[in-house]
């Protein structure tokens, strides 16, 4: 039993670490080559799935379906991630069409007379067989990708649900419902046992458990987490395409394009937000105004390149200092806001601190070389109840900071 559960394994494994080094290895081979290598596989994947049975303890199962198949759709889901629907829709279509004109050879083959001899007349039949069966998974499997993309799309509109249950559950479900309608065909015209539908079914639930794992630690530590669109807006790959390019858009209208950080626009449309989740919640919500000191005098006495490199440059710095869940906006010139959330005055007082230092102490490669920055702090309940309340004392501490040259301190 653990002989043959690890033969499995290695087979998933050894399927999965070609299929994602050829698609890791794209920018160099291009992304054809992880398709042709995938399409490939389509005919053997058939003919194993009408023929080849094996077993793991009680198991019984075919590697068609629940090495090969089962792996189908996390990889061209993946290749919908990580580049987009018009580049996912063609090995789709690639599939699709080959495995009509595969359906074609057979039945043109299926006419011809057997050679006696090498069991032909046997070998002839199975394929003229597996014309039907593949006909009806060519129609399955173009339905399951574009089902397997849709479904993956409205799971990644949940909130906080994380990469590898997204990939998991979108696989997950259409690979039960392509096993019971795949299975049935198989019942019915192969005289394939219940037993071995009940198999391929555990078989392809766990399949999709080890592939999706893969999946994910393949994007976590190989990819970092991109073709022009065209085409009818009927069809749906160019509707998922045109969806991300427009949120792509959207996030990029949400940016300063000289920072990096969050704009304006950005802070009015999120701003309130955390100041009614921190009052639903009842928690602590801080907000730190920074500006640079004498920001004027250093675009009059270096130009305005070096006027970008210093406001570059405090971003960077923030970016540093601020915690994972904290959010930077730049608010016009040289100002920026630095929301604070479930963050009480002392730990405000501590970042705004820290920053502060940071800013006076580490150097600049290239003119001015060094800056200063004064900062301005505001709590929620104690300085208001709205963001604009918050800005409004932050800014009249900032101020008040500059006036004094240093930052007025965070009482508790």
């Amino acid at each position: 039993m653990a002989t043959d559960a690890a033969f499995a394994i290695a087979q998933g494994a050894l399927y999965y670490g070609v299929m994602l080094t050829l698609f890791r290895c794209r920018d160099v081979f291009g992304v054809g080559t992880f398709c042709c290598a995938l399409c490939a596989l389509t005919f053997v994947e058939t003919y194993l799935a009408a023929t080849v049975y094996v077993g793991v303890a009680d198991i019984v199962y075919t590697p068609g379906s629940v090495i090969l198949f089962a792996g189908k759709l996390p990889l061209l889901l993946l290749v919908y991630i990580r580049e987009d629907a018009e580049t996912v829709r063609q090995p789709i279509y690639g599939l699709f069409f080959g495995n009509l004109l595969i359906v074609g050879l057979l039945l043109l083959i299926g006419q011809q007379t057997a050679a006696p001899m090498l069991g032909g007349e046997q070998t002839v039949q199975i394929v003229v067989d597996s014309a039907s069966l593949t006909v009806w998974g060519t129609f399955l499997l173009f339905v399951d990708c574009i089902a397997v993309i849709l479904l993956y799309e409205r799971l990644s509109r949940i909130a906080h649900m994380p990469l590898f249950v997204r990939v998991w559950l979108s696989t997950v479900v259409i690979l039960a419902a392509d096993h019971v309608l795949f299975f049935a065909a198989l019942h019915i015209f192969f005289d394939v046992p219940v037993s071995a539908g009940y198999g391929g079914f555990v078989g392809k639930m766990a399949a999709a458990f080890f592939y999706s794992t893969l999946i994910s630690l393949y994007l976590h530590f190989a990819e970092r987490a991109g073709a022009t669109f065209g085409g009818s807006i009927a069809d749906v790959f160019d509707v998922l395409t045109y969806r991300q390019r427009y949120e792509a858009l959207h996030v990029e209208s949400l940016l300063d394009v000289l920072t990096g950080v969050r704009n304006r626009r950005a802070l009015t449309r999120e701003g309130e937000r955390y100041v009614d989740e921190a009052l639903a919640k009842k928690s602590h919500l801080g907000l730190l105004a920074v500006d640079l000191d004498n920001f004027k005098s250093v675009n009059d006495r270096h130009g305005h390149m070096a006027g970008d490199e210093a406001l570059c440059f405090l971003a960077d710095l923030m970016r540093g200092t601020v915690r994972s869940t904290d959010q930077i906006y730049r608010i016009g010139g040289d100002e920026f806001l630095i929301v604070l959330p479930n963050c009480d005055p002392p730990s405000a007082s501590s970042i705004a601190a820290k920053l502060r230092d940071l800013t006076r102490n580490t150097r600049m490669a290239r003119p001015p070389y060094s800056v200063s920055a004064s900062i301005g702090w505001a709590d929620l309940g104690t300085d208001g109840a709205s963001l604009g309340e918050l800005i409004t004392a932050a800014d009249r501490r900032l101020y008040e900071a500059k006036a004094n040259r240093s930052m007025i301190p965070v009482t508790s």
